[in-house]
């Protein structure tokens, strides 16, 4: 039943988003210059968006009706979902520390930090750390690389390093 309400709270909140998407992208200007313009591929997407959240809208009003019938009195108190949730408010934590953090200790630093973090969280085999961290410095300094000398997109260095 949770995973019912929480797709049905999903589905309102992408649509609503694809909403306010579609007027932001209706707001492009136009330039006339070819048969398609600058709004196209967002809109593409948005609407893909749209049709698959609808999709999820039904299936989780089917399943509600679906298990409203085969519904028994479970309570489920905060506690059990918090301990249910953990590994996900913690992402979210660490997310939130990460994006605290980078502006003092620079990209770098901040990404292998997170990336090592979040594999030791979410990771249900922590074998060979070595190797993953050897891994996450490389795909940080290849993205790291990748931003700067071909995006032009300078990522923050930070103040203490």
């Amino acid at each position: 039943m949770l995973s019912v309400k929480r797709d049905l709270i999903n589905s309102l909140v992408i649509l609503l988003f694809c909403g306010l998407a579609y007027y932001g992208s209706s707001m492009i200007p136009e330039r006339s210059l070819g048969k398609t313009e600058g709004d196209f591929f967002p809109n593409i997407i948005i609407f893909t968006l749209t049709f698959l959240s609808l999709l999820l809208l039904i299936k989780s009003i089917y399943q509600s009706f679906k298990l409203e019938k085969e519904n028994k009195n479970n309570t489920i108190t905060v506690k059990d979902k918090i301990k249910e949730n953990r590994k996900v408010i913690i992402t979210f934590l660490l997310f939130g520390l990460y994006i605290l953090v980078m502006p003092y200790i620079g990209y770098f630093v901040s990404s292998v930090t997170f990336l090592f973090l979040l594999y030791l969280l979410l990771s249900p085999h922590k074998k060979k750390l070595w190797q993953v961290f050897l891994g996450i410095l490389g795909v940080t300094y290849l993205l790291s690389f990748i931003f700067q000398k071909f995006l032009l997109v300078f990522l923050p260095t930070g103040v203490l390093f």
